[in-house]
């Protein structure tokens, strides 16, 4: 601020004392050229009266140095001159002036001379006999005269200059350090100049609302930060070079780093050559998408540029969609041939019946198996229709008390022609009343007993154990058949998923009910296990919260 006040000073200065000289010397010359236009009009005035003869006599003594004197006739002939012979000079009755003094009786005129730098003052004036006398003086253009005062004005200003610079750099100096001492942090600041008050008020308040902003600004960023850390979905900001802003919560819980990774290249967080191209052309303005597939897991990696920041990438978890997508697959697969089954055996005999290739006595069985078959098939198509429900959140209002010892009761009721046909016993015991949806517990019961029936060794027992505390309510479903190995335990409820494939089509099983099991037991909040090894029997353990 010193140095500006400085150089404001010393030009302003500078500026003023080259106006000034330069306005003295064009007064000076205007009243130089004045007073010797007013000389020379004074003297020749003195001859108004006379006629050429006695003029000529007193021009003769006038000396060149002190003016130019000239007579010249009616005609423009010049009859005298007291500086050039005056038959060396032309016609005189063209110049200005001379027109001028024959028909006013005096007139005036002047001429510049560039090469020379001079200008001449003429003033002529009719004498008695109609003649004209005229009177010239040569003196400097105000270009010559400033050529010729230059180096003694020159001097005089660039005294006065440094005079004036060092006095305004102390005069800067002293304006400025009072200033510089101001103390801003106060509220309000104490300024040594009364026309700086309302300065200080200004920065004062200015100051005011930037702490204001940065505390918004802060508590904004908090804000996002908070809500980037309660995100599921990994987020990873970058700069314009690629570099790492800022790795959320989530992110970071993906890659096993922390907040050591801000500032860090790309690669350090992931080392992978499709992710690398695909940061380059957002980097570049276009969005980008992938699938990356980390530690059993798989992502949904979105890539997106930010303007004038860098990019934004989400790695959104979607390994429990992709599960769904391919158990989805499967189930579609498994339907259709579940379907396209008993269709087949169905269209088959029916095909054969129609065009006459079975004998009368045989058609009995024939429509046998096609009751068979559509039998399967309906049981099929109502496995698939409880598993949708169930799979929509929709098992129904849990507000009705369930005897379970009865509702197992009624199950084995159901089932006893079947069990006995398989030669095996089944019974009930304990007790325990809870809420759930009747029709759903049912279903569970009945194809579990269903299933310990099918799957067991002639002779052999099913036994339905129920026992509740006020902790939790635990049904036991045994069965001392045929078993299950480790392996199929990891997927015996997996949807069409049989053990015993062979065995399952015989018995006409659809491998949906242990899957139906599953949704009924977790729809109503419960877990269910199983256990057993082949040859020895399986037991199925749920577990309902109390």
């Amino acid at each position: 601020m010193r140095k500006r006040i400085f150089r404001q000073m010393a030009g302003l200065v500078t500026l003023g004392i080259l106006l000034v000289s330069m306005v003295l010397c064009i007064l000076f010359y205007h009243r130089l050229s004045s007073q010797a236009c007013a000389d020379l009009q004074e003297r020749a005035q003195m001859f108004e009266k006379d006629d050429s003869g006695r003029a000529f006599h007193y021009l003769r003594q006038v000396r060149p140095e002190d003016m130019r004197v000239s007579l010249i006739s009616q005609k423009g002939v010049v009859l005298f001159d007291n500086m050039v012979r005056s038959g060396n000079l032309g016609d005189h009755l063209d110049r200005e002036e001379i027109e001028e003094a024959l028909s006013m009786g005096h007139g005036e005129s002047r001429r510049f001379s560039d090469t020379l730098g001079t200008e001449t003052y003429y003033y002529a004036i009719r004498l008695s006999d109609d003649s004209v006398l005229r009177t010239s003086s040569t003196i400097h253009s105000i270009g010559g005269m400033f050529s010729d005062i230059l180096p003694g004005t020159a001097a005089v200003v660039l005294l006065f200059i440094l005079i004036g610079y060092f006095t305004s750099r102390r005069l800067a100096q002293r304006v400025v350090e009072p200033i510089n001492q101001v103390d801003l942090s106060a509220d309000p600041p104490d300024v040594p100049y009364d026309e700086l008050a309302s300065f200080a008020r200004a920065i004062a308040e200015y100051r005011s609302q930037i702490e204001q902003d940065s505390r918004q600004l802060k508590k904004r960023t908090d804000t996002i930060q908070a809500i980037m850390d309660q995100m599921e979905e990994g987020v990873v900001l970058f700069d314009l070079r690629g570099t790492i802003l800022s790795v959320n919560k989530s992110a970071s819980r993906i890659f096993h780093t922390d907040d050591t990774a801000e500032g860090k290249s790309a690669l350090e967080l992931l080392r992978d050559m499709e992710f690398s191209g695909k940061l380059r052309q957002a980097l570049q303005g276009h969005r980008g998408e992938m699938i990356h597939r980390r530690e059993e897991k798989e992502y949904r990696v979105l890539i997106s540029p930010v303007p004038q920041i860098g990019v934004a990438v989400f790695f959104l978890n979607i390994t429990e969609k992709s599960q769904a997508e391919k158990m989805r697959r499967e189930f579609s697969a498994n339907v259709s041939h579940e379907l396209r089954t008993p269709l087949t055996s169905i269209y088959g005999n029916v095909e054969m019946l129609s065009a006459g290739m079975v004998r009368e006595e045989d058609k009995p069985l024939f429509y046998g198996k096609i009751m068979g078959e559509a039998s399967r098939l309906i049981t099929l198509i109502e496995d698939i229709m409880m598993l949708s429900r169930l799979d929509e959140g929709k098992p129904g209002e849990f507000h009705e008390q369930v005897d379970l010892a009865e509702v197992a009761s009624e199950c084995v009721d159901a089932l006893k022609q079947k069990a006995i046909g398989h030669q095996v016993a089944v019974e009930v015991t304990g007790s325990g009343i809870m809420a759930a949806n009747r029709a759903l517990i049912y279903e569970m019961l009945y194809n579990l007993i269903d299933n310990g029936i099918k799957y067991n060794k002639a002779g052999g027992c099913v036994a339905v154990r129920i026992c509740q505390s006020k902790k939790d309510t635990v049904i036991t479903v045994s069965d001392t058949g045929i078993g299950i190995s480790d392996k199929d335990q990891e997927r015996i409820f997996e949807r069409f998923y049989r053990a015993d494939k062979s065995r399952s089509k015989k018995s006409g099983g659809t491998g949906l009910g242990l899957a139906i099991v599953k949704h009924i037991v977790l729809a109503h909040g419960g877990r269910i296990g199983v256990s057993g090894k082949p040859g020895e029997g399986t037991q199925f353990e749920i577990v309902f919260p109390g």
